[in-house]
């Protein structure tokens, strides 16, 4: 017996295909439901069985690819529906092609993950785990100037030198601003470039609070292990309490920072350790200069600084 016709995905080669849905009774007068997924003169046979299906509770399956995806084995950056039905084939042979889908397009809601589409295919990408954002710093420089001779000291500058030390490709870069004003992310009119390459990096908002922004840097080309990379971030927000906080989840190697601007400027600069819970006054370590553009700057540089670790830099004007 045959019920229609309807659109949908085959679980065999992940292709759209027009869906017949047929059942059958068996010998012992047992009903039988199967798929044929018809496309492209291609004809692929799919068993219905419901009672598997039945066997998740509500979330379970969801738990199940967070965990897979979230696993030192896992080495994909982006990956396909059928990639992860591989990979669960051994432990949940059960689990068919249309409830991984709907699965990962729930956790694509949320945020967990985020899907693409590339021609024909559909991709998904992990772009909240912390070990698959995570990245050594060789160097970075930190630049503050007083655009508007407000002394508010309000774009921000960020070069940084990034380097994949993992054995899987890195799609996605973590940066976090906060600020003393409220704004709104588009007030900060934020970018983010490849000094290599013209085009700007996108940016994806994952929390935009009135003094806390949390984005996702997704790269033109994938950061591949043991690579490196020129990352450049620039954004505009006022720093009315003269005080800037840096603290980063990985080794810095380098940690440049300076501030500009045409008025006297008296930087203190203080480091708190995270291993040995003490706090370093590394004023003496701060040099004055000029340039062209700018009559007064100070600016510090430091090595080996560790993970976690808190620069608190403050300033004072005469």
């Amino acid at each position: 017996m045959v019920f229609g016709q309807k659109e949908g995905v085959c679980p065999v080669c992940g292709e759209k295909a027009k869906v017949t849905n047929k059942w059958v009774l068996n010998q012992y007068g047992k009903r039988y439901d199967y798929f044929l997924y018809h496309h492209e003169g291609f004809v692929h046979y799919s068993n219905q069985n419901f009672r598997n299906s039945k066997d998740f509770r509500k979330g379970q399956l969801e738990k199940i690819l967070i965990e897979t995806i979230n696993s030192q084995d896992f080495k994909l950056g982006s990956f396909r529906i059928n990639d992860i039905k591989k990979i669960l084939v051994k432990d949940y042979p059960e689990v068919g092609f249309s409830s991984i889908k709907v699965s990962l397009n729930r956790l694509s809601q949320v945020g967990i993950i985020e899907k693409q589409k590339k021609g024909r295919s559909l991709f998904y990408v992990n772009t909240v785990s912390k070990e698959r954002l995570s990245y050594i710093i060789d160097s970075i420089n930190v630049s503050l100037e007083d655009e508007n001779d407000d002394n508010m000291f309000t774009k921000h500058l960020f070069y940084y030198k990034i380097r994949n030390d993992h054995s899987w490709p890195l799609f996605y870069i973590p940066f976090r601003a906060v600020g003393d004003v409220e704004a709104t992310f588009e007030n900060l009119s934020m970018k983010a470039r490849d000094p290599n390459i013209t085009k700007d990096i996108r940016l994806m908002t994952i929390e935009d609070t009135a003094t806390d922004k949390r984005v996702l840097l997704r790269l033109p080309n994938p950061l591949l292990p043991n690579e490196n990379r020129n990352i450049v971030i620039e954004y505009h927000w006022p720093e009315p309490k003269q005080l800037f906080v840096y603290s980063s989840a990985t080794k810095m190697n380098n940690f440049n920072f300076s501030i500009s601007g045409n008025s006297p400027i008296k930087l203190s600069v203080s480091l708190t350790s995270a291993s040995r819970n003490e706090t370093l006054d590394l004023t003496k370590e701060v040099r004055e200069s000029s340039s062209e553009k700018w009559k007064y700057i100070c600016s510090i540089i430091l090595r080996e600084v560790e993970p976690f670790s808190v620069l608190q830099l403050r300033w004072k004007q005469n």
